[in-house]
């Protein structure tokens, strides 16, 4: 029986050996129940019988039913359900998408969601009688530790697993199935500003807010957190390919890893938003060598919300719960429920959490579900005196078998990403279990003083760059570059074609109405300029062109077209009426040089440019997206009535044995940074 096997109580009510096995860690399937209508349906059953009963008769009939509740938990159906992975596979064709491969790179998004998932549940212990109380909300110079255990991933799928064991080279030693057993402990930490955050202000009625630069370099007053994680025990086991073939019956074991992670963010105090999060990571592994890197994105607009609106919600089982935020205020008590960003919640009653009572709270989201992702159920137990629950177990279950699916033959995910980003999901199961544990806890001072405005906040629209140029009515076939810091632009590469090559298959398509939707230009070669251009016609035909541009020996231009082709599949529609209208690539670039606005990549550290200075090893480019029939939904989603148009730039360098790579991506309609990668990896050459 599970009761038994997990030394648990066997005596009490249905719902109490329930609730006994749910705050041990055995898992909603484990039990037979699909969701909080299952669970209150076992405490409506209760009061049923208590109801129906004497008094002198409630004790026997307790005693029978004692037995038949045991009987049905050890019968209850295991149910395997499992539901969608969001990595990606990028597909590929003549000249890389650089733009989608920045959005999808299995690597990054596989970080984010592993990190994600590491801390997605932030859910800690602390002290106190649960009386009925609203939740605890933040104060500066909060703090507290954690551990975490049983942490247990679960990865199944070829597909899948490929892309993983390519990003960490090894595809050698991983296929099929990757389980991670990881057990760690970590920190969470409210930052309480000093005096000299606050110097732009008339008072010190903000002390404790840090200042942060937005996304066009605009400073803002915030609530700064941080999270570290150490995992120093992970141990990985998967398959292995034996003659180049899986063994499904064959297991690795990749020991001796260890990872450190930390997470900060920044959330504008007025209106409470997202400013920007930076995730850090390294990993060592005894087997699999070292990587680090580092993601920065700047709230959820723009692309970032296109996740967001494709599974609303699921967020919250990826980052830490702040109880006030979730409940709403809620004044909590058994029995009390609500709904929050498309989760579920109900109070369950009382539970004793390292000798203090708390209120215990189930939690489902309804949209991952309904939208085919597969289930996603939290568990919390809350303490008025901490703005985190003290205790949480996360039980995730994603996939995108079709064994696995119920009620659709495709997720919305897979729909999007194989029609806006040109992006195959890969076959996978994904599951995750977990649970975290408050080990100390340090209450802060002050109350964060969320809604009130301060001095010297920052405009809407402060800091903007106004685009300029319309391609339709100025009958252009190419953003404007008119750079003056490269030595070729894209002005000076199209007029070296048409006096060299005015028959090719670039200029006949220019000529005849087409424009190019995707260019990127590389200098690694000092002696010379390669440009890559896309473009698409107005029978939707779309091509490429590689370009080789130098100075001759007489010193004028030569150039010349190394090779060129056509997309085998129609890669995207010709709608130059929908092009928004942009700022030049001198506009953008000169922006992101400035080492005063960003001194993080143009500064004497600056990751894209040191001192500002632009170096042949920096690539860069822009793409086009416009609205057909297939991409309208989406554009809605991220709030464009036209098309978008993104500009971003590539380095790749060696520093002290490491290999890294940066990629950025800004919006060329306003200048607003949308993010950055970064990532290393030890070169073993």
């Amino acid at each position: 029986m599970l009761c038994l096997d997990n030394d648990l109580s066997i005596s009490g009510k249905k719902s109490l050996l329930i609730e006994r096995l749910l705050d041990a860690g055995i898992s909603w399937d484990e039990l037979g129940l699909e969701s909080l209508d299952d669970v209150e349906e076992v405490l409506e059953e209760d009061e049923l019988i208590l109801e129906e009963s004497e008094i002198i008769e409630e004790k026997a009939e307790i005693i029978e039913e004692k037995a038949e509740i045991v009987e049905e938990i050890f019968e209850a159906e295991i149910l395997e359900e499992s539901n969608v992975m969001t990595s990606t596979k990028i597909s590929k064709e003549g000249i890389e998408k650089n733009l989608i491969k920045t959005l999808s790179n299995p690597k990054t998004l596989f970080s984010i969601v592993i990190v994600g998932l590491l801390i997605g549940s932030l859910l800690w212990y602390v002290y106190s009688q649960p009386e009925p109380f609203t939740a605890d909300k933040l104060r500066y110079g909060d703090s507290m530790s954690f551990s975490i255990s049983n942490g247990n991933l679960l990865i199944e799928g070829d597909e899948l697993v490929e892309q993983i064991a390519n990003q960490l080279d090894a595809a050698d030693q991983m296929c099929g199935k990757i389980e991670v057993d990881y057990v760690g402990t970590g920190s969470v930490t409210v930052t309480e500003g000093g005096s000299i955050e606050i110097a732009n202000q008339p008072d010190d009625s903000k002390l404790g807010a840090v200042q942060k630069a937005g996304p066009f370099g605009e400073n803002w007053l915030t609530l700064e957190q941080r999270y570290e994680y150490n995992f120093d025990d992970v141990d990985i086991a998967t398959n292995t390919p034996i003659a180049n073939k899986c063994s499904s019956t064959t297991l690795g074991n990749l020991n001796d890893n260890q990872a450190q992670i930390s997470v900060d963010s920044w959330t504008e105090i007025r209106n409470q938003e997202l400013l920007r999060s930076d995730i850090g990571y390294e990993f060592q592994g005894g087997d699999l060598g070292s990587i680090s890197g580092k993601t920065v994105t700047y709230g959820l607009e723009n692309f970032g919300e296109v996740l967001q609106n494709l599974v609303p919600g699921i967020a919250l089982a990826f980052a830490p719960i702040e109880l006030d935020k979730l409940l709403d205020g809620a004044f909590l008590s058994e029995g009390v429920s609500g709904e929050k960003w498309n989760w579920n919640w109900t109070v369950a009653g009382t539970d004793d959490v390292g000798g203090k009572e708390t209120w215990k709270i189930y939690l489902e989201n309804t949209e991952v579900s309904n939208r085919c992702f597969g289930s996603a159920k939290i568990n919390l137990w809350a303490s008025k005196d901490s703005p985190w629950p003290v205790k949480q177990f996360v039980d995730l279950k994603i996939s995108n078998f079709d064994e696995d699916r119920t009620s659709c033959s495709k997720s919305l995910l897979e729909q999007v990403g194989t029609t806006f980003f040109d992006l195959e999901i890969p076959q996978g199961r994904f599951n995750l279990q977990m649970m975290l544990m408050e080990t100390s806890f340090t209450s802060g001072g002050d109350l964060v003083d969320w809604k009130e405005t301060y001095s010297n906040r920052p405009a809407p629209g402060q800091g903007y760059l106004t685009p300029t140029h319309n391609w339709n009515n100025d009958n252009e076939v190419h953003m404007p570059d008119n750079s003056e810091l490269r030595e070729y632009t894209i002005e000076e590469t199209i007029t070296c074609i048409n006096e060299t090559n005015p028959t090719s298959d670039l200029i006949t398509k220019l000529d005849a109405g087409a424009y190019i939707w995707r260019a990127i230009d590389d200098r690694t070669n000092s002696a010379m300029t390669y440009w890559n251009f896309s473009w698409v016609d107005p029978a939707d035909q779309s091509g490429w062109a590689l370009i080789e541009i130098r100075e001759s020996i007489d010193g004028s231009d030569f150039c010349e077209i190394d090779d060129s082709g056509l997309y085998e599949s129609q890669s995207i529609a010709h709608n130059s009426d929908s092009i928004s209208i942009t700022n030049s690539l001198a506009e953008l670039e000169n922006r992101i040089l400035d080492p005063i606005k960003f001194p993080e990549l143009s500064g004497s550290n600056g990751i894209i440019a040191t001192n500002g200075e632009l170096s042949g090893d920096t690539q860069i480019g822009y793409l086009v997206i416009t609205p057909n029939d297939d991409l309208n939904e989406i554009l809605d989603l991220i709030n464009r009535d036209e098309g978008a148009v993104s500009f971003d730039l590539h380095r790749s360098y060696e520093q002290d044995g490491w290999d890294i790579s940066v990629e950025l991506l800004v919006d060329a309609t306003n200048g607003r940074i949308i993010g950055w990668t970064e990532s290393s990896s030890r070169n073993t050459e």
